[in-house]
């Protein structure tokens, strides 16, 4: 299996105890490599990460950052998400010509179970494999999709890079960030789902990629909140099936906690396997980060804690279904004027 992460250094740490949870789960596993796609990651943090992969004899390669302003002619401000998260779009590349498709798996993740299923995934004539977001068309129209297209997460990402090469699909990347830059809602996520073709796209199971909102809320309460239908989500057997026995979770942003699990007081349900492999890990020592939000904002996570879950589903289904893409609408349609 070949393995990207895109990270800076400020992420390392995330990335490592990641690493440490993919290897310790695909022992059996003939051969793993990890890429790393390297955002001015310290010599300490890549000295830690050639350890942790050593450990389990696997290898390790780190490859440059694309410099983003370079190939688009412009600077894009990308809000609370890193630079970094670009890079696995020009993974084609910047990996050797002898890898052939690769797994970019996000650092905010553990991996529970054997990834190998998803690696022997058949992605002839595809570009791009991800799990289906549950959203509705509001965010299909931002980045010129049709009613019931595919809207993959970013969180996994599966290229197949030798149609990504044959197809110039980084080209093709590279103007669309060029076009938008800045107005990408999702950066990297907005950019795959608009460029690749839907006869290009493969849905991959929904347990490779247990986004954080799925273990707070019920199957029927996140259609809702995103105002999605069943038939452009997985059915409620797969998600349930998905949040019982996940095989990689990732530890999104959910309004219902508002931490992380590297931030102290977060009470995801999977805090203990994230704690059980930093211990694990050599960044075993790094404390958790202090709760440094305001005031208010610590108020509402404690008051959405305590809601009752209607009215708040409620309101969070304008918000999250109305609201976000429509604003996110008016920056494409500005970008896309301006361009």
């Amino acid at each position: 299996m070949d393995i990207l992460y895109s990270s800076s250094d400020s992420y390392a740490f995330l990335t490592g105890i990641s690493v440490l949870s993919l290897l310790d789960n695909n022992q059996s596993c003939n051969h793993i490599h990890i890429y790393i796609m390297d955002n001015h990651i310290s010599d300490e943090n890549k000295n830690k990460l050639k350890e942790t992969v050593a450990a389990y004899h696997r290898d390790i390669s780190f490859v440059p950052m694309p410099d983003m302003k370079q190939l688009t002619g412009r600077d894009i401000d990308t809000r609370r998400w890193n630079i970094s998260t670009f890079g696995r779009l020009f993974m084609a590349s910047a990996l050797p010509e002898t890898v052939h498709k690769v797994l970019n798996i996000d650092c905010d993740t553990i991996i529970a179970d054997s990834i190998e299923p998803l690696w022997n995934t058949d992605m002839t004539g595809k570009v791009f494999g991800g799990m289906p977001e549950c959203i509705n068309d509001r965010y299909r129209k931002n980045v010129g999709k049709n009613s019931g297209d595919y809207y993959m997460n970013g969180g996994l990402v599966f290229l197949n890079l030798d149609e990504v090469r044959r197809g110039g699909y980084e080209k093709r990347f590279t103007e669309y960030i060029g076009q938008y830059g800045s107005a990408l809602a999702y950066l990297d996520q907005d950019v795959l789902n608009s460029v690749v073709e839907q006869d290009k796209m493969i849905p991959l199971p929904m347990r490779y990629n247990v986004l954080s909102i799925y273990f707070y809320a019920s199957y029927e309460q996140v259609l809702r909140i995103r105002r999605s239908k069943p038939e452009n989500f997985y059915s409620k057997e797969e998600y349930e099936q998905a949040v019982r026995n996940p095989g990689l979770v990732h530890f999104t942003t959910c309004f219902l906690d508002g931490l992380r699990p590297w931030i102290k007081n977060n009470q995801h349900p999977y805090l203990e396997k994230f704690l059980h492999y930093k211990s694990l890990s050599l960044w075993k020592d790094v404390p958790l980060q202090e709760d440094n939000r305001g005031a208010l904002k610590k108020m509402r996570t404690r008051m959405i804690r305590r809601a009752p879950r209607k009215p708040l589903f409620a309101v969070a289904s304008v918000l999250h279904g109305v609201v976000i893409p429509t604003e996110n609408a008016k920056k494409m349609q500005k970008a896309k004027t301006k361009g």
